[in-house]
Formats: C-alpha cells, sequence, structure tokens
C-alpha cells in the first residue's frame, strides 16, 4: 500500500521476507506433497520445506525451486545437523539431487554467490507465482534476476 503526499511516495506496509517464504514453502508442499528426500528410516513428523543451500548461505538461491524439497521433520533436521560435507545426511541429500535433478545442481553451482535485491515489486510477483503453483516461472525469474 502507498500514501501520496505532495511528490512523495511513501510506503506504509513493506513486504517482509517472511510472508514470501511462507507463499513458496506452501507452493514446494503442494509441488511434492510427500518426504521426498531421506534415509532408509521411516519419516516421522509434517511436511517442511527444506533447502539443499541454506537461506543463510545462499540468500540467492532461497526462493528459488530447485534448491528446496520436501522433507519430513525429522530428515530435515538430520539433514540440516549433518556436520560437514562428509556426513552421511549431506551427502543423502546430494546425492538424491545429483540422481534425480542434476541440471538444477548443475545451474545452482553456477549462480551461487550471486546476489538478488528482493524489492517489494519482486517479492509481490514471487508470491503470485507461488500461489499459482507456477514454480517453473518462478524458477526462470529468479535465473533472470541473478543474471542481470
Amino acid at each position: 500500500m502507498t500514501i501520496e503526499t505532495g511528490s512523495k511516495i511513501m510506503r506504509k506496509n513493506k513486504i517482509s521476507l517472511d510472508k514470501v517464504q511462507e507463499a513458496f514453502n506452501a507452493a514446494i508442499k503442494r509441488r511434492d506433497g510427500r518426504c521426498m528426500i531421506r534415509d532408509h528410516e521411516p519419516c516421522s513428523g509434517q511436511l517442511e520445506c527444506s533447502h539443499f543451500y541454506t537461506v543463510g548461505s545462499s540468500p540467492s538461491l532461497r526462493f528459488y525451486p530447485l534448491n528446496a524439497w520436501t522433507q519430513c521433520q525429522k530428515h530435515h533436521w538430520k539433514h540440516h545437523n549433518a556436520k560437514d560435507w562428509s556426513d552421511a545426511n549431506y551427502n543423502r541429500y546430494f546425492d538424491w539431487l545429483n540422481e534425480n535433478h542434476r541440471e538444477g545442481l548443475e545451474i545452482m553451482s553456477a549462480l551461487w554467490g550471486r546476489y538478488i535485491k528482493y524489492t517489494d515489486e519482486l517479492k509481490v510477483e514471487i508470491i503470485r507465482l507461488c500461489k499459482e503453483d507456477r514454480l517453473n516461472d518462478l524458477k526462470r525469474l529468479i535465473e533472470t534476476e541473478l543474471t542481470k
């Protein structure tokens, strides 16, 4: 929402990244519908959106659909509590992505470390695409933003 005051336009409410993340997580859960990456143990807990490259280490890939897959709470926790790259829980995730989405890994490796400025306009577009389950369009949008 904007308020015009003379020649200046002031934003009343900025769109938070949490709101965008909520829409993105819901779209990923609808896309997958089950725990996609797990070890040989049974699943437990509700489905969660899990990022291969964490949001903290790679904010540019935060809303990139190939970087996010659903995992149950147990497997999500195990993945993100891997001690390092040699940890078996981390390797299961990497092996699964390599087998099922090798192109995505290659793209993410090329895009890693680039920067996106999440303007309110971009956030609105991401939310819209997520709510419409247009994740292929979201993928292209993020790739375009990262290659500007």
